[in-house]
């Protein structure tokens, strides 16, 4: 029985999408691919996608769910399951459970070129999740928010087709995710102070192929094992019974922001990646992702900027070793992204992080590890309002890649790539948006491409 006091409110919508990608040259270029929650395709493609969410309130209950489908050509799968999930919160509390998309923390999702560990380009990891995914204030001056999760990959498929001969792959992986963020500042106050760290990890499933594969640990001891950061069992690969149990990474942020009262917000911010001890504590140099934000709150031809630099190529130095060794230290020659148990730090052979290190999805030969992850780049984007029915996004990325530390190579290999894309949104047909785009990738990583995306958007 709902007391008295309770109030039930509800919210039922519901969408159709339409989309192509054609192009010239190699792949669809880099900008229509990248960031899209893995809804694309280096191929000429064309999907038609559908979704349906329900809202509904009950005291201080929310609740949330949400199914999201595709059916495309030209894809790597004909059917995709998006998103699929239930969210519950209960005051600062939050569960959720299935598949959605997720952002890169602290980052602009539309300017930015992508976080150093999660950036919003590949398909979405179903997963459960509880925590607290919203600011909550402990003190005046101090909020904090964080989460732990749970979940799986889901391209055995693509990856057993995929794999070249002379490769490996590995089946049935795992997922584990850990956040924490504090936020320094009077909520809405002029200067805010966000720092925060993610540790994601792939563990267990079945190596297929290559130097020991097998098990990789499956059990209800592994969930622990790589909840608390330990070596793997006796029984195991060796190489996890020395080290950690899985494939760890992760990212340590840090932003400044400062908002004017009515006029605008200008923030700094730092994502630094790390594989293992030596990057956490910043013996990387000055390898990872620093940007700077410009954000208008008013409407404007150019109402926000965001321009970033991409360094991953000292990777805590050149050589690695153990405390015994020669080397005389632990970490260096970090090969970020990859391992030796598990394919590159990828879904679906997209990327999960930064799109500017180049997806295996690209490899020809089925290898499915990242081949040059030694990367330095410059990335500009920016937005703005044209007028009340039109709005524009465009982006500008140069970047040069070395190869990676184990496997340099013997000429650089450099791609600009630029973007434009302008978004239609009639008064007089509600709910009706369009999006049209222009593409253009140059140079040897990539290849030569120029492309045209068009969408059409119905909200109900």
């Amino acid at each position: 029985m709902i007391g008295k006091n309770a109030i039930m409110a509800q919210e039922l919508s519901s969408f159709v999408e339409y989309g192509t990608s054609v192009h010239s040259g190699d792949h669809t270029p880099l900008w229509q691919v990248s960031n899209q929650q893995g809804l694309s395709s280096l191929d000429n493609n064309t999907y038609i996608r559908g979704g349906v969410s329900y809202k509904h309130e009950l005291g201080k209950w929310k609740f949330e769910e949400m199914v999201d489908l595709a059916a495309a050509a030209g894809f790597t799968s004909t059917f995709v399951v998006q998103q699929a999930y239930v969210d519950i919160r209960y005051k600062w509390l939050g569960f959720y459970a299935g598949s959605r998309e997720k952002s890169s923390p602290l980052l602009n999702q539309q300017l930015s070129s992508g976080g150093m560990t999660w950036a919003g380009n590949a398909r979405p990891l179903p997963q459960v999740q509880i925590g607290i995914p919203e600011y909550v204030q402990i003190l005046p001056r101090l909020g904090l928010k964080g989460e732990i999760s749970y979940g799986w990959f889901t391209d055995n498929t693509y990856q057993k087709k995929q794999v070249g001969n002379g490769y490996w792959y590995t089946k049935d992986i795992k997922y584990h995710h850990k956040e924490g963020f504090l936020r320094i500042g009077v909520p809405q106050g002029k200067w805010q102070l966000e720092i925060g760290v993610t540790l994601d990890t792939q563990f267990g499933g079945h190596k297929i192929g290559g130097a020991e594969p097998g098990d990789l640990g499956n059990g209800w001891k592994d969930y622990i094992r790589v909840f608390f950061p330990g070596h793997g069992g006796e029984d195991g690969p060796v190489g996890e019974h020395l080290a950690f149990q899985g494939n760890f990474l992760g990212s340590e942020y840090i932003k400044m922001t400062y908002s004017h009262p009515t006029d605008f917000s200008i923030s700094a911010y730092m994502d630094n990646h790390f594989d293992d001890f030596s990057a956490m504590g910043k013996l990387n140099g000055w390898d990872g992702l620093w940007g700077l934000e410009y954000k208008s709150n008013h409407r404007g031809s150019i109402s926000g900027v965001v321009v970033e630099y991409l360094q991953t190529t000292n990777m805590s130095g050149p050589l690695h070793g153990l405390q015994d060794s020669p080397v005389g230290k632990t970490g260096g020659a970090d090969n970020y992204y990859n391992n030796g148990y598990y394919p590159g730090w990828i879904h679906w052979g997209m990327g999960i992080a930064n799109p500017l290190i180049a997806s295996p999805i690209y490899n020809q030969d089925g290898d499915m590890s990242f081949k040059y992850n030694r990367v330095k780049a410059v990335h500009l984007g920016w937005s703005g309002v044209i007028s009340e029915e039109w709005k524009y996004i465009a982006k500008l990325s140069y970047n040069k890649t070395f190869g990676t530390p184990n496997r340099p190579i013997p000429q650089i290999l450099e791609n600009f790539s630029t973007f434009a894309s302008f978004y239609y949104i009639p008064r007089k047909w509600k709910g009706w948006s369009y999006n049209a785009s222009l593409a253009l990738d140059m140079g040897d990583l990539y290849g030569d491409n120029v492309g045209f995306q068009l969408k059409a958007h119905k909200t109900f």
